[in-house]
């Protein structure tokens, strides 16, 4: 910096931090020229740069003995201590709760400290290793803090749970003997919170519908992570600023989706930036290889919402890519348009243009369930997994546009399953609730021509009714669960969260406004049959007094994951490469 600089402002996101979470002031400063640039364009305190620099401090508060806070609310007071922490020596900080009710409804994940404590044969412990040399502590109106950080960037750990942080900046000049220039401003938080923590979901078992072999089985995950571009305030009112922002949405949900482990994943309303920059390195630790599906941009689709799209994941040592197709169906509507006369072809591209799109994969899997002979040499088959993963568009009044984005979809399986004998896996959100014509059509194969929806058809596309069919055994497979008898407490408890009238879940997406299901696993029957579907959470357990639905501060999207583990469907007179199991 070639200059003199002044600090001009500084503020936060939010002004509640939370463990994990990075903080990242945004500060404003003026330069000698009256021009304004942000601190990340100015070198940082001690840059052998230039002599013009922003000091950058953070403080965190000294809890005063005897002064403790609730755990899971840390802006309240603790009124409660949990008596089995002290006996197995967890942290102190975590036995402590504002109410009964809070210990009570935070008590699965609560108990989990004791197990770990156990296992560790002691209370865990969060060591504090400290960046810089030189930390102290002073004291200002009776408040004492300590310096945790030097840099503009502050990340909360554990041992601040409770506390409150202090942010100060001001410009420095290092060839002056009074180098702090101006005026310093300060920030200062509410309590520090503790890192997200997601909610725990486990698989449950089914008895399997028809003989299969267990060897190869795997788990297919299908959920929208709510992008970030439609998490907004005035759509999400109830769910705290904190929890609504990215930076603490994407470690819980990037924390969600490592324990459910899924071999497969179809994630939805993933934001291209977001997919760069953070979820596909993330998930690549993890052993995973990413393919992603950007929505399409054309002009005329005056569609706003056009930076999101469908992200497949799927674990490299179980699968490997063989071929992908990417679907726009509005390029399928520029083609059918073409087919409406002049004067009506502006209208039909108006509701047809959308800017949906599904993404498809075809898989090998490295874990060949059948040994017949077929492989190489004799060996293993060569086994193919097909992998659809979609978004259909959502405007409600819009049914026409919805069933034909579907039936589009359908078509492209059918000619890739013509091409070729191989299991298919159809997930994502559909945006269409049971019993609606897409829904029928993924399910039944068919569409009634008494269905109601079909009278929604100002251009013609849905005529005549015979025509909406495909040919595929579809499936949907958590009704396969409304199937199966009920082998534990588990099952029975799944069957209790399912629509009696249609198998189906009884949501899979909850806001304020809305309790439904729209987002569906779909398998071949022919060729897959689910061994296990990931345990469904109770309306009581996605709602909370402060929060009327889906975000909040456990669930970081508005919709909840499913997910399916498949066995392959033993063939008659073919040989198991495994352990073969039966109904």
């Amino acid at each position: 910096m070639s200059g003199p600089i002044h600090v001009l402002s500084a503020r936060l996101q939010s002004d509640t931090p939370v463990s994990s979470v990075p903080l990242e002031p945004y500060v404003l400063c003026r330069r000698a020229d009256g021009t304004t640039v942000s601190a990340e364009e100015v070198p940082a305190e001690g840059h052998t740069d230039g002599r013009f620099s922003v000091k950058c401090r953070w403080y965190r508060s000294v809890v005063t003995k005897g002064g403790q806070y609730c755990w899971v609310h840390p802006e309240k007071e603790a009124a409660i201590q949990c008596i089995l922490c002290l006996r197995c020596k967890v942290d102190i900080k975590k036995s402590y709760h504002c109410s009964p009710d809070c210990l009570r409804e935070h008590w699965a994940f609560h108990r989990d400290f004791h197990q770990q404590s156990r296992e560790n044969g002691e209370g865990q412990s969060f060591p504090r290793v400290d960046s810089f040399k030189g930390s102290y502590t002073y004291s200002n109106s009776g408040e004492t803090w300590v310096e945790v950080g030097r840099e503009r960037v502050y990340t909360p750990a554990a041992d601040d749970v409770g506390a409150i942080l202090k942010f100060e900046c001001t410009a420095y000049d290092a060839a002056s003997p009074y180098p702090e220039v101006g005026k310093t401003f300060s920030i200062i938080t509410a309590r520090v919170r503790p890192a997200p923590c997601p909610p725990r979901r486990v698989l449950v078992p089914l008895t399997p519908a028809k003989p299969c072999v267990t060897k190869g089985k795997f788990t297919l995950l299908s959920y929208n992570l709510l992008a970030d571009l439609y998490a907004t305030g005035d759509q999400f009112g109830y769910c705290p600023p904190w929890a609504l922002a990215w930076p603490y949405r994407k470690l819980n949900l990037l924390k969600e989706l490592l324990a459910y482990d899924a071999d497969i994943m179809c994630l939805q309303e993933v934001q291209s930036n977001h997919f760069q920059d953070f979820l596909a390195p993330e998930l690549q630790k993890a052993g995973y290889t990413a393919i992603y599906k950007k929505k399409t941009t054309e002009l005329y689709t005056r569609n706003a919402y056009a930076i999101d799209g469908c992200a497949t994941f799927f674990k490299r040592d179980r699968f490997a890519l063989v071929k992908k197709y990417e679907v726009e169906f509005n390029k399928a509507a520029l083609s059918l348009a073409d087919a409406f006369p002049a004067d009506q072809k502006k209208a039909a591209l108006n509701r047809l243009l959308k800017d949906n799109v599904a993404l498809i994969a075809v898989l090998e899997a490295l874990e060949p369930p059948f040994a017949d002979g077929g492989g190489p040499s004799g060996g293993s088959r060569r086994q193919l997994v097909c992998v659809a993963n979609t978004h259909i568009h959502s405007n409600p009044e819009l049914n026409d546009v919805k069933l034909w984005q579907v039936h589009t979809l359908l078509k492209g399986l059918e000619k890739i399953a013509a091409s070729a004998d191989i299991p298919m896996l159809v997930a994502g959100d559909f945006n269409t609730t049971p019993g609606s014509a897409a829904h029928s059509m993924l399910v039944k194969g068919a569409v009634q021509p008494a269905n109601p929806e079909l009278a929604n058809d100002p251009l013609g596309i849905l005529r005549p009714a015979s025509k909406l069919q495909h040919q595929l055994p579809l499936a949907s497979a958590y009704s396969a669960v409304a199937a199966c008898p009920d082998a534990d407490h588990g099952s029975q408890r799944q069957k209790r969260r399912l629509d009696a009238a249609n198998g189906e879940p009884k949501f899979t997406n909850i806001t304020k406004d809305f309790r439904g299901t729209l987002d569906y696993i779909l398998f071949t029957t022919d060729s897959l049959v689910p061994a296990a579907a990931l345990e469904l959470p109770d309306e009581s357990e996605c709602r909370s007094k402060s929060n009327a639905g889906l975000p909040n501060d456990s669930w970081s999207s508005d919709h909840v994951a499913l997910m399916v583990e498949f066995c392959y469907v033993q063939p008659s007179g073919a040989a198991a490469g495994g352990g073969a199991s039966s109904s």
